[in-house]
């Protein structure tokens, strides 16, 4: 196939990934998507430098720097091997966190790799096994079959996959396991069978004892390899993070340990209280620069030495230092930031637990909307058009001053958030 055409958007990250989907499919995302669209009247959104561009998304819910690092580098590599050039491509990376371990079950463990539900080994079609593959392209050129054909090459040239049913978000990438043990259940593998619970068990254990240290630097070795990677390919790229991984952090002299919120402090915007969420009073976040990771840990400061940051972007105010995805959240979407509405008959139904503003909650898919630019600055052939940003920020501040319910179902109301937080206090 000829792809001399088309320019590609590659990314990876964990379920906070969805920049690229967003962008690409935000009306598909919206309980009234399609009176939205209409309403915008314009066919495009996007100002793109070109016909057509496909967008493949490998990001896996859970998934940690291993997978984010290999995934990328893999289907680049495959797409650089067809001939495509380098300036046709843009990568974009969502670090997710850094305690995150990796393991890779190694083939002699014998275990049958049918169980773990990779869509080779199930006869029956299920959607959900396919990462998010788009294409986005001017006044809609390309006919239906086209673009069929086109997607249908990548997903079966790519040799790269997720699980489908339990255990859930394990991917593979040819013929190597990635598996996050913190984010599965001894139950999920003790019925597959007493081989997989004890596999279990001992990877549990390896994850346990393997130190804080250790997985820091881990995390910072797969950035510089994806850094330098794409930089030897001369590849546009962005990264960015999750949450603030690089600050925040401080040394408990009492207790001798190395502390961070994301692994072993708990210091969120909301706390559960008598199985209630309640606003955490000790949340007070300060843009402090000794609380820089090089400055706690400096035997990592080599590593940040390395580090491109003028490909990285930050999120930075008052509150927040090297802040990621949850930071610009907080500080900008208030209260209602951390809502996706799936249906609009059931919006009265969400349970306070759902749609607390928590790190790790998962915002609101338009905040990826309201992202896209600042963050893949370094894009040349793609960018969302402002007035379509403004159009989607008025509606999402229409919902928030709302009387009733939602307008726009796409956020709640600041009135309905305080009748769900009443009912909840």
């Amino acid at each position: 196939m000829d792809f001399s055409n088309y320019k590609f958007v590659v990314s990876s990250g964990c379920s906070y990934g969805r920049l690229a989907d967003s962008t690409f499919n935000i009306f598909n995302f919206l309980v009234d998507g399609k009176r939205l669209n209409d309403e915008y009247g314009q066919v495009d959104w996007l100002d793109i430098d070109g016909d057509r561009i496909i967008s493949i998304n490998l990001s896996l819910g859970s998934q940690g720097s291993d997978w984010q690092s290999d995934s990328l580098i893999y289907v680049v590599d495959k797409l650089l091997k067809l001939g495509i050039k380098p300036e046709n491509i843009f990568c974009l990376v969502e670090w997710s966190q850094w305690h995150r371990f990796t393991f890779h079950p190694p083939h002699h463990y014998g275990l049958d790799l049918k169980l773990l539900n990779f869509p080779e080994f199930v006869t029956e079609t299920i959607n959900n096994s396919e990462f998010e593959f788009y294409i986005v392209q001017k006044n809609n050129k390309l006919e239906n079959h086209e673009i069929k054909n086109t997607l249908d090459f990548f997903r079966d040239y790519l040799k790269s996959c997720r699980s489908i049913r339990t255990p859930i978000n394990v991917g593979k990438i040819e013929d190597r396991i990635y598996m996050i043990p913190r984010h599965s259940t001894i139950d999920v593998f003790r019925k597959l069978g007493s081989d997989y619970e004890l596999f279990f068990e001992h990877i549990q254990k390896v994850e346990n004892e393997f130190p804080l240290e250790n997985k820091v630097k881990t995390y910072l070795d797969n950035i510089l390899r994806t850094q330098y990677f794409l930089e030897k390919n001369n590849l546009k790229y962005n990264f960015l993070f999750m949450q603030s991984t690089l600050s925040e952090w401080s040394f408990n002299r009492d207790a001798g340990i190395i502390q961070h919120p994301l692994f072993n402090t708990g210091n969120y915007p909301y706390i559960e209280n008598e199985d209630k969420w309640v606003p955490n009073p000790n949340f007070n976040p300060t843009n402090n620069p000794e609380s820089d990771i090089e400055k706690v840990m400096p035997e990592i400061k080599s590593k940040m030495d390395q580090i491109n940051f003028n490909n990285f972007w930050f999120y930075e105010s008052d509150r927040f230092r090297r802040g990621g995805i949850d930071e610009w959240s907080l500080d900008n979407l208030k209260e209602t930031g951390y809502i996706n509405i799936t249906s609009s008959e059931n919006v009265r139904n969400f349970s306070y637990g759902q749609i607390v503003p928590n790190y790790g909650e998962h915002p609101n898919m338009t905040s990826y909307i309201f992202l896209w630019n600042k963050v893949a600055f370094n894009c040349n052939f793609l960018k969302v058009k402002p007035e379509f940003e403004k159009f989607i920020s008025e509606k999402y501040w229409e919902d928030y001053n709302y009387d009733g319910v939602s307008k726009n179902n796409i956020t709640l109301s600041k009135n309905e958030w305080d009748r769900i937080s009443k009912i909840n206090s």
